[in-house]
């Protein structure tokens, strides 16, 4: 069955915040992230996904710092057509002993829009519906993803100890 899909970057036209950060155990970012997704997104733990993990445990690897890696997803349903989409990556190192190290965080947003329709004549009618209609709701998703995007910068900043910008 074929479908009309709308994508919208929820942070355009930049569509991404990256925050990094020097100083005192920067790993903790990478074990709270499931746990901020379920909570930020309030969805249940089968909508945030792990999709790459990484740690360096290998103390031949160069000395002292570990490093380590993680891909997370949260996807939450807003109504029948639409989903917001979320994306955290965390990519960093730790000193093993002192536990001081980099990180560096990504948060990315979209939302899904998909209509299915069976001929030419629903997919202009789903055109017309979006654009009349349904873009004032969708618009208001966007904002809302919005706010759960600096939601998370701040659990991430007031976590790593980062003043907030003014």
């Amino acid at each position: 069955m074929p479908k009309l899909e709308i994508i919208d970057d929820i942070l355009a036209p930049k569509d991404t915040i990256t925050i990094r950060f020097q100083g005192k155990n920067p790993v903790v970012t990478a074990l709270m992230v499931p746990r901020m997704l379920i909570d930020v997104l309030k969805v249940s733990a089968k909508d945030v996904l792990e999709t790459d993990i990484k740690w360096d445990t290998n103390p031949s690897s160069g000395g002292e710092m570990r490093d380590f890696y993680g891909r997370w997803a949260g996807k939450r349903a807003e109504d029948k057509w639409t989903e917001t989409r979320v994306r955290i990556i965390i990519q960093g190192a730790q000193h093993a002993k002192e536990r001081t190290g980099w990180v560096r965080i990504e948060l990315k947003g979209t939302i899904n829009t998909k209509y299915k329709y069976f001929m030419f004549i629903q997919r202009s009618f789903w055109w017309f519906y979006n654009l009349i209609f349904y873009h004032k709701q969708r618009r208001a998703y966007i904002e809302q993803g919005k706010d759960f995007l600096y939601t998370m910068r701040d659990i991430f900043q007031r976590t790593l100890g980062i003043s907030p910008e003014e």
